[in-house]
């Protein structure tokens, strides 16, 4: 008679949801870095939930656009149009840090200085990048933690660094905490909640997709004499398919009653869908208090008994603005301000432009008396007309060969007078710009008359220097003039003519930049500069000279400000000619010295003789 084997009861038991927590290392050496949670990968924990829960990334993205508004302006409202990378405009890197610093509740950029020392470009590196030491005095880049990809090291940023290496500055707010370096995000006590609202849509997907998801007993007949291996390998099978979100807790029984089939019964309700909706609300009522939410229906969140109509929304966003975004743009104005502090390609105090939310209807009657007659021809779709920035009943007959008249500035002025900056205004600006003698002169470019005039200048001269670097850090002797056209299309996304490449391989030969000659069978031969040799760079200043056609640069009716300005005999940098634009209160890229309006004919001259033209130079050895 076979041996029976005692009836034995398998309870398969599940472990309970560990969350991720940011511990520290205890690393004392600050030649080490600090690890940041479990395996050293906090970070990664929390870019898991941002792109796993619908709400919380709603949110996060909401809060974004609120803070970002209508961009990141200079205070007098001009915006700030330059790359301050190969890849990034200045809103599109404003945007990631923002992103960056809602989930992380910190960011890092990597500041890249020139042979003077002198900030020439911002890369914004991705927070969970980036570990940091004891004192923040070091900090450790990898592109993948997780694979154990080798960091690189870099310095702290400050202000006026003494050795030109790239640089990290690091910018972390507030939360109270344990930790002694790493921050944590103020939306840190709803993590729970953030990741219980993912499980949720898992456990009903799984519902929808499986149609078996309760806590059960399986009973298996004649199973007392099953092999231990075969019961192993049952319920072993069993736990794998009904795990977590995805399934019940089950009890496997082996008994050994008769001829029975295997018996399932269920150990609780099938309702547990109804169970989750119950806690689905209370869970997205916790992660909007951790998010400090007035109101859902500012992230898109429906919430009962909420018409959403655009009085109760602008009243919800008042609320939100006062209590949460301005704090944020505070923060991150402070840390945007001391980024800055040292850049010559951003200069002058910062703030985000508020953004409308609803427009306002407004009557076609009252537009004709509140809109000037450029804002009526833009809502039509109609160009601007060159003395249209004026209401209706202010312009008897409106003539596109007139200028647009000046805007309004801090000196009080009207339409019909003239201005005229003096010798008092240039003693404000005298110490500004470099002189001319200590440049070598390149390149003259065309005169600035429009902010679009710079923006085309800055551009061209962005695609200058990239094509200078390619030609340094390539090797492109014996390419033919076309052959290294192909290569930086193809590489840098440049269009550039051959006359333009060759004329822009001359101006990189005659700032000394490398040694350059085009042969006669059209072949380029580069000598690049030895490591004695000092490294030079192509810079873009403006210098302030007469108009064309305008005659000598100093007459006997010249401005007294433009007299000075000409005979200082200095060159400017972009931010100097807008920190002079914010001084006078007016465009002075547009209107040099001042303009003049006859008060008998009201004809309009509305520049003086003088304006800002562009120069390519490059400092001369000292």
């Amino acid at each position: 008679m076979a041996e029976q084997k005692e009836n034995k009861v398998e309870i398969l038991k599940f472990d309970a949801i560990r969350i991720p927590q940011p511990n520290e290392s205890n690393e004392k050496s600050d030649d080490k870095y600090i690890t940041w949670g479990t395996n050293n990968l906090y970070p990664n924990h929390l870019i898991n939930i941002y792109n796993e829960s619908a709400i919380h990334s709603s949110i996060i993205n909401s809060k974004a656009n609120y803070i970002t508004g209508d961009g990141l302006k200079y205070v007098d409202g001009d915006n700030i149009r330059l790359k301050v990378n190969a890849a990034d405009t200045f809103d599109e890197f404003v945007s990631k840090v923002v992103k960056d610093y809602l989930i992380f509740n910190c960011f890092a950029v990597e500041v890249i200085y020139n042979t003077f020392n002198v900030p020439i470009e911002y890369h914004f590196v991705p927070v969970q990048r980036v570990r940091t030491n004891n004192n923040k005095s070091k900090f450790w880049v990898s592109k993948d933690w997780y694979n154990g990809q080798k960091p690189i090291i870099f310095d702290r940023w400050k202000i006026k660094p003494t050795e030109s290496t790239s640089k990290i500055f690091y910018y972390d707010g507030y939360c109270p905490t344990m930790n002694k370096v790493y921050q944590i995000p103020d939306y840190f006590g709803s993590i729970p909640s953030i990741i219980l609202e993912s499980k949720i849509k898992a456990f009903n997907l799984n519902n929808i997709d499986n149609h078996f998801s309760v806590s059960s007993i399986i009973t298996f007949f004649r199973g007392s004499n099953v092999a231990d291996e075969i019961r192993n390998k049952i319920v072993n099978d069993l736990k794998a398919s009904y795990t977590g979100a995805q399934g019940k807790k089950l009890i496997v029984d082996f008994q050994d009653p008769g001829q029975a089939s295997a018996d399932v019964k269920n150990l609780s309700p099938n309702d547990w869908d109804k169970a989750y909706e119950l806690i689905g609300k209370s869970v997205k009522d916790d992660i909007m208090q951790g998010h400090q939410v007035t109101s859902p229906m500012l992230f898109g969140i429906k919430t009962e008994g909420q018409l959403g109509g655009a009085t109760e929304l602008e009243t919800a966003y008042e609320i939100f603005n006062t209590t949460y975004i301005r704090n944020k743009r505070n923060e991150l104005l402070s840390a945007f301000n001391v980024l800055f502090s040292d850049s010559e390609l951003i200069k002058g105090r910062l703030e985000f432009a508020e953004k409308q939310l609803f427009s306002a209807r407004i009557s076609e009657e009252l537009k004709a008396k509140i809109y000037t007659i450029n804002e009526l021809r833009n809502e039509a779709g109609l160009p601007n007309l060159a003395d249209g920035d004026k209401l209706l009943n202010e312009v008897p007959h409106i003539s596109e060969s007139l200028p647009t008249a000046p805007p309004a500035a801090p000196k009080a002025f009207t339409a019909t007078e003239s201005m005229s900056l003096s010798e008092a205004d240039f003693d404000k600006i005298k110490d500004f710009g470099l002189y001319a003698d200590e440049f070598e002169l390149i390149d003259e470019g065309d005169f600035i008359k429009t902010k679009q005039d710079f923006s085309k200048v800055q551009m061209d001269f962005e695609d200058k220097t990239d094509i200078g670097d390619y030609i340094i850090e390539n090797d492109v002797s014996g390419k033919s003039v076309k052959e290294l056209k192909i290569s930086i299309r193809k590489d840098l996304g440049i269009n550039v003519s051959i006359d333009e490449l060759k004329d822009i391989l001359g101006q990189l030969n005659k700032a000394g930049i490398a040694k350059i000659e085009i042969g006669a069978d059209d072949k380029v031969k580069v000598t690049k500069p030895t490591a004695k040799e000092p490294a030079k760079k192509i810079e873009v200043m403006y210098s302030y000279t007469v108009r064309p056609g305008y005659g000598a640069p100093i007459e006997d009716k010249t401005r007294p400000f433009c007299k000075k300005l000409i005979e200082n005999n200095r060159f400017y940098t972009m931010a100097e000619v807008q920190t002079m634009t914010s001084i006078f209160g007016y465009d002075i890229f547009q209107y040099g010295g001042g303009w003049y309006r006859n008060p008998t004919t009201q004809e309009l001259t509305s520049h003086c003789r003088h304006m800002f033209k562009a120069v390519t130079v490059s400092r001369k050895s000292k």
